[in-house]
């Protein structure tokens, strides 16, 4: 996908609202070179500055526009990668498909879940809007109301939610999201997130079906950006060298290797909004993942990444994974 574009069927919606309200969007379709015609394509792309205007000029006409335009979608009609999520075995199998897939959407949408003993977090990011360089709070909330309305159809009962949180000010009245959420959500909050129960995690999805999500997958995988080199991979690929050799990687280390001093590397980490204690954190459970698959024992494993003993890497699991490492080597072994 080409760089500043979305392939959101969320456009296509918006102009049909537009069109309702005797206000069409025909000057923002002819400056973002997009043919009427083209609106229903699977291969639709929108440049982001008319897709944001887009928005702004619905949100003048319904201010809970970002919460109530899931419930214009007709039954079916969604993003490859929703349905993709939609057809997977589990909650928590369909949220790894979002993370792995969601910048087939939108270069710049990051997806995370945050396991924290009996509460998970589904967090949504979108860089240039993190950073101040875009605004859009209305997509947000989409993707928020979305992802809660969507999994309390596939699973046949609505996530338990304990807390909803934007980044942003409120768009709408308390009452909407009242009405979305059941609750009043938390605003100017550090994240865009949905806090359940850990537990939901492992509902079934009524909507599961292995064939048909292997299709998806691959229509997706052909349609994923290209990796972008960043200084977050950069460091992420040094923890990994350093763990695979054996070593304890710390920052200054890391920064000397990258010719920095250790509060260049740290402020450069920033900016891009993470930190090293997080990439550190990432690069042990990804190669966590990786070792549990190999004949080691668990110690060897907790020895290799920097554990003091075999139970601080049953607890990292737990975090991680929502599993002990046992577990996650059964499930493997039976797969």
């Amino acid at each position: 996908m080409a760089y500043g574009a979305t392939s959101s069927i969320t456009t296509r919606f918006l102009v049909e609202l537009l069109d309702q309200a005797g206000q069409p969007a025909d000057d923002l379709l002819g400056s973002a070179g997009l043919a009427r015609s083209a609106l229903s394509s699977p291969e639709l792309r929108c440049p982001l500055a008319e897709f944001d205007q887009l928005w702004a000029r619905a949100a003048v006409l319904q201010p809970d526009i970002g919460l109530r335009l899931i419930d214009r979608f007709p039954p079916g009609q969604m993003h490859v990668v929703t349905h993709l999520a939609m057809r997977a075995a589990s909650v928590r199998e369909a949220l790894q498909s979002v993370q792995c897939y969601v910048s087939v959407t939108q270069e710049d949408d990051r997806i995370s879940l945050s396991i924290d003993g009996d509460r998970c977090a589904l967090i949504y990011d979108n860089l240039p809007m993190s950073s101040g360089r875009r605004s859009n709070p209305w997509l947000v909330e989409h993707f928020l109301s979305m992802a809660h309305v969507l999994f309390a159809s596939a699973c046949g009962r609505p996530l338990p939610l304990q807390q909803v949180s934007f980044v942003a000010a409120p768009q709408a009245a308390p009452e909407a999201y009242a009405q979305r959420f059941g609750q009043t959500p938390l605003f100017h909050s550090p994240v865009n997130a949905l806090v359940f129960a850990a537990d939901a995690l492992d509902w079934p999805l009524l909507t599961q079906d292995a064939y048909l999500r292997g299709v998806l997958e691959q229509f997706a995988n052909d349609r994923l950006p290209p990796p972008v080199a960043t200084i977050e991979l950069e460091v992420l690929t040094k923890l990994r060298t350093a763990w695979l050799s054996g070593k304890r990687p710390e920052l200054a280390q890391i920064a000397a290797e990258m010719r920095l001093s250790a509060a260049q590397l740290r402020r450069r980490l920033a900016d891009c909004g993470c930190n090293f204690r997080q990439l550190k954190d990432a690069s042990r459970r990804d190669l966590a993942r990786t070792h549990l698959k190999s004949t080691l024992s668990i110690g060897e494993i907790a020895y290799l990444l920097g554990f003091s003993e075999a139970a601080a890497l049953q607890h990292a699991c737990k975090r991680w994974f929502g599993k002990s490492a046992g577990e996650l080597r059964g499930a493997d072994s039976t797969a």
